[in-house]
């Protein structure tokens, strides 16, 4: 693209002489890289196949929003941005979108320093001391390399912490005291106090510290500031044109006990720019790996991935892993608010990048490798690649709300947990899963504090679905009676005060079953129902339970035929034991109701006839809850019903 444009516009203006001039400077300097400029891409390339990856992992992570780069054979083929910045979904993500690159912020300076290296202002044998005035000269420290700062084998700390995650220093971030104007100075001054963990080049420590007194280096050693070293190094030579040292924080978000999601951010980063505070969109994300591939920045871009012996992969600014005869290049960013992740195979100048709005609960690596398989970049194994979804407390299993759950051996593991979702956000959530083929099977309401909120079981497989919320008695019956004539069946039913007013919810899946619905009765009348519907060879699926004034009220959904058991209102430990006795003689629960009745909790199942092993918990919290079930996935058992108390 910029050879064509030199040959166009050289031949109408100047003369044939300074044309070859000019052919021959352009020669000489693509030949080494440097001073090679990218023409910014007018529209971003997309691929479907991407497409269809990204939101499907987004599904089975509970990713909110991400942006996605693809390099394959040197060119940018696929970028884009997925979902939003908020649960309310105003805030869509662009390939403009910004997000910070954390720790991938680290690999830019590692750039920088060997563009100073390549330019004869640094060597990685010079010692810190000799270029930075501020850095301390005794001791160990002043023994510590550009090669021991570039591989993380310089012993400082840590953000306090030694190899061990033992804290050793509490440093002094209010030491930074500049604002939208990088101080490399100050920065090092957060940490230049706290002792070493080891001897410089003996053991390995990832450091974010010590990256930020890198960043220190090359401004010392360049005599420009490390911010405008990077600017003019990197960004102007991959047209990357909003690479941001000051950006807002864009925010993301967490999950608490309960596993649901909750907004948080990481705050100002402008006191560790060099390992993890650059901000750009996922457009220049890409033009920055495309320039790591193309070896646009150095005339020997492979001296980031040179290999350290006994350094957990960890290269000069990468990671370095081979598989074989083909090596891995990659390094990850991690926020409060966000996961980052790059990666390339220098061999076949093929590689990915994704930024994510999620913390601790995302696999950035899982979303990477899926793509790399996509396109053909390698092969991962089934391990890297999980069909599976991912639910995650990361708490103790003590934590967070009681939960009862049923699983059951079906090996249909395709579902979905959502959790904590406010009434508005429930329903936007809900179409998004729609229009990826799932459908929510199992839905439940409750209030925190004053705000009403929904958790869902998502599943495929329904061939078309409705939910309707917010009804009266009157209107959710007329509704019902729409659904029904339209092939639609009534599979939950969920009914929750709105002030003093009484509000029916319900889930529908297409179907052609007999079915029926009762509400609005006494314990005792709906046992006579209950009877009457089970001589008819009506099969119940769902109850619902809730008092009206001082008199416990139930409500059943029928569909289909075929026998069942009903059981109400036993404390915990007698209903467990019913459930061991109901599972040892074939019938498997289909349905869990629990309520406060006066000061004590009492339970209730369906049950119907199964040999698939079953299994259930009653009591728990949210956290153990989660981990019951991934496990359980993971074994090919599906979650069958849910409940929260």
């Amino acid at each position: 693209m910029k050879k064509e444009f030199l040959r166009t516009g050289l031949k109408k203006y100047f003369s044939p002489i300074l044309f070859l001039m000019v052919i021959a400077i352009f020669s000489s300097t693509t030949s080494k890289n440097p001073g090679f400029i990218t023409k910014p891409l007018s529209s971003p390339p997309v691929l479907s196949n991407i497409d269809n990856i990204v939101l499907e992992e987004m599904a089975l992570q509970e990713i909110v929003g991400c942006a996605v780069g693809v390099v394959k054979n040197g060119n940018i083929v696929h970028v884009k941005g997925y979902g939003y910045m908020d649960l309310e979904q105003t805030k869509p993500v662009t390939e403009n979108t910004i997000f910070r690159w954390a720790s991938i912020s680290k690999t830019l300076t590692a750039v920088a320093t060997f563009k100073a290296i390549e330019d004869r202002k640094l060597t990685l044998n010079d010692k810190v001391k000799d270029k930075v005035s501020y850095w301390p000269s005794t001791g160990d420290k002043g023994n510590i390399t550009v090669a021991h700062l570039l591989n993380n084998r310089s012993g400082i700390v840590h953000y306090g912490e030694n190899e061990k995650k033992v804290k050793i220093c509490s440093y002094n971030k209010s030491a930074y005291k500049s604002f939208n104007n990088f101080n490399a100075e100050q920065a090092v001054n957060v940490f230049k106090d706290c002792k070493l963990a080891f001897t410089p080049g003996t053991k390995y420590l990832y450091s974010s510290f010590g990256f930020n007194l890198l960043g220190a280096v090359v401004e010392k050693a360049t005599g420009v500031p490390y911010e405008q070293y990077v600017q003019d190094n990197i960004a102007k030579i991959a047209g990357m044109t909003n690479l941001k040292p000051y950006a807002n924080d864009p925010g993301g978000f967490t999950k608490n006990c309960d596993d649901e999601l909750i907004p948080v951010t990481e705050g100002v980063v402008e006191w560790k720019l060099p390992s993890g505070g650059w901000s750009s969109s996922v457009y220049d994300m890409t033009r920055f790996l495309e320039g790591l591939i193309d070896g646009k920045f150095l005339r020997n871009t492979s001296s980031l991935w040179q290999t350290v012996a006994n350094n957990s992969s960890y290269a000069f600014g990468t990671y370095r892993t081979d598989y074989g005869s083909t090596i891995y290049v990659q390094h990850g960013g991690v926020h409060n608010d966000v996961r980052t992740y790059l990666s390339f195979f220098p061999g076949t100048k093929n590689g990915v990048c994704v930024m994510i709005n999620g913390a601790s609960y995302v696999n950035r690596e899982r979303l990477a490798r899926k793509i790399d398989n996509a396109m053909g970049f390698i092969n991962w194994s089934s391990s890297n690649v999980s069909p599976l979804p991912m639910d995650y407390c990361g708490n103790s299993a003590a934590c967070g709300d009681g939960i009862n759950g049923v699983w059951r051996k079906t090996n249909n593991t395709d579902m979905l947990i959502r959790k904590g979702y406010t009434h508005d956000n429930f329903y936007k959530m809900w179409n998004g899963l729609i229009k990826l083929g799932y459908h929510c099977a199992d839905f439940e309401t409750y209030l925190d504090g004053n705000v009403r909120k929904w958790d869902g079981v998502f599943k495929k497989g329904a061939s078309g679905s409705a939910m309707w919320r917010g009804m009266d008695m009157n209107g959710f019956n007329t509704k019902w009676q729409q659904m029904n004539a339209s092939g639609y069946r009534l599979i939950d039913i969920e009914t929750y005060l709105d002030g003093s007013n009484r509000k029916w919810a319900g889930l529908f899946i297409k179907s052609s079953e007999p079915y029926a619905l009762w509400r609005g009765m006494t314990t005792s009348d709906f046992g006579t129902k209950n009877t009457a519907m089970a001589n008819a060879g009506y099969k119940l699926i769902d109850i619902e339970s809730y008092m009206d004034g001082q008199v416990q009220k139930w409500a059943g959904v029928w569909l289909g035929k075929g026998s069942y058991l009903l059981n109400r209102n036993y404390a915990t430990s007698a209903f467990t034991s019913l459930c061991n006795s109901r599972n040892a003689a074939g019938w498997r629960l289909v349905d869990v109701e629990t309520d406060m009745i006066g000061s004590e909790r009492k339970w209730a199942g369906v049950w119907e006839k199964s040999s698939q092993p079953e299994y259930y918990q009653f009591g728990k919290k949210c956290c153990d809850f989660i981990g019951k079930h991934q496990s359980y996935l993971n074994a090919g058992f599906e979650l069958i019903d849910i409940g929260r108390y």
